[in-house]
């Protein structure tokens, strides 16, 4: 029998899990740019900037996009619009001490919320099957497959903060700066949201 392959969600979801019974509410380091450089670097258009964050954030933008509306034909599009948006703005571009991804990840939601308003649809804020696997041998063990069934059934504020905190690894800045609110609200919802996961998966 050949060996099982790690699924994307896997990581992500081993986090929200510890975090819900009682582990650190952390979500994984990342070794990104001193975000003041990269940002005059970004708003000057420096084409070596963008090849940059292009090969470092497409990934994960696209993986948010297919998480959201779960089609991958249409999670491309939206990736290459959220690229082709942040190329347009540059100029404006402000700095807030955070990374580039956080701008990026603010662009892809509201591109996303258009997409569902233009389709009269709102899928679940995490869709379990189309995300990319390495190989079909690549599947949620039955823990991490509950806990993202959980995840469906959270309303869109809280599952929205879990989903951007645990599944795509944003800090609680760059989620409050993506949600456009307070630090403190993403700690509460996030609180909130742990609590009702708890209560689910127990239940």
């Amino acid at each position: 029998m050949s060996a099982a392959v790690l699924h994307p969600l896997a990581p992500g979801l081993a986090q929200l899990r510890a975090a819900i019974f009682g582990g650190p509410a952390r979500t994984a380091a990342e070794q990104l740019p001193a975000p003041g450089d990269e940002l005059a670097r970004l708003r000057r258009r420096d084409p070596d900037a963008w090849h940059v964050l292009f090969d470092r954030e497409m990934p994960a933008i696209y993986r948010y996009a297919l998480g959201s509306v779960g089609a991958a034909a249409e999670a491309e599009d939206i990736a290459s619009a959220v690229f082709a948006e942040a190329w347009e703005s540059a100029g404006r571009l402000e700095d807030h001490g955070l990374p580039a991804r956080a701008w990026l990840f603010g662009i892809a939601r509201n591109i996303i919320a258009s997409h569902r308003r233009k389709l009269f649809r709102r899928p679940p804020v995490l869709s379990i099957e189309p995300y990319d696997a390495p190989d079909e041998r690549a599947v949620l063990d039955p823990e991490h497959l509950d806990l993202a069934r959980a995840v469906q059934r959270l309303d869109r504020v809280q599952g929205e903060v879990v989903v951007l905190r645990f599944v795509h690894g944003l800090s609680l800045q760059e989620t409050a700066a993506v949600l456009n609110v307070s630090v403190d609200s993403v700690k509460g919802r996030q609180a909130r949201a742990l609590t009702a996961l708890r209560k689910l998966l127990e239940g």
